[in-house]
This record gives structure tokens, sequence and C-alpha cells, in this order.
């Protein structure tokens, strides 16, 4: 400012910006960019395999499931490592979506062994 009381051309820019920086950054923290606001839930995964068969009726196939969790769990670690149980045959999805997701496995897996060979 200058020394009559008056704002300056200068002035009236700076204060454009701090104005509009003020305004962007309230933006943010109503979309919850910087707190504030409920935290996001994390759903709960379900490993499903990926032929669609489920260890839930069929005892061999959760002793199964076991033994492959088992060999893919590092030692000092709660959950067991998702290459390695990718590499023997199970996807991890969400809670809600294992039904489904089971589902489209099964059709997979019966359109393959219906299909004609070549």
């Amino acid at each position: 400012m200058c020394g009559n009381g008056y704002v300056n051309g200068g002035d009236k820019v700076r204060i454009l910006i701090v104005a509009a920086l003020g305004a962007l950054l309230s933006g943010c923290l109503s979309l919850g960019g910087g707190g504030g606001g409920s935290p996001q839930r994390v759903e709960q995964g379900v490993w499903v395999r990926s032929d669609g068969q489920s260890g839930r009726d069929n005892p061999s196939l959760a002793m199964i499931f076991d033994s492959d969790k088992a060999a893919c769990t590092p030692a000092g670690s709660a959950e067991p490592d998702r290459a390695c149980m990718a590499s023997r045959g199970y996807v991890l999805v969400p809670a809600s979506q294992a039904a489904a997701k089971a589902a489209e496995f099964r059709a997979a897996t019966a359109a393959r062994n219906s299909a004609p060979v070549q």
C-alpha cells in the first residue's frame, strides 16, 4: 500500500492472487483433499478361485486353499503374497463382489470346457 491509504496496481494483483489461492485451498478441503470429512472405508478382500469353485462346501478344496495360503504367506506376515496366490489360481476381490466374480469365473470355465477342440 502507498502511504496515502490507497491500494496501488501491484497490491491489487497480490490481493487477488491471495484471495484466489484461499478459495482454491478451501475447495480442496471441502473435497476431502486436506482433512476433515469422513475417512474412506476399505472393504475386506476375499480370495476367489479362478475356476469359480468354492471351498465352503468342499473340504478338499478348503484344505488345498489353506495349504496354498500358508505356502504363499511370508514369515512374519499375516497376509499371503498376491502374486503367489495368483500363480496358484486365486484372485483377491472385494467381499461384496466375491459371489458375482465366482459366478463369472464358473461361466468362463464352463465355456472353455465346452468349446469344440480344433
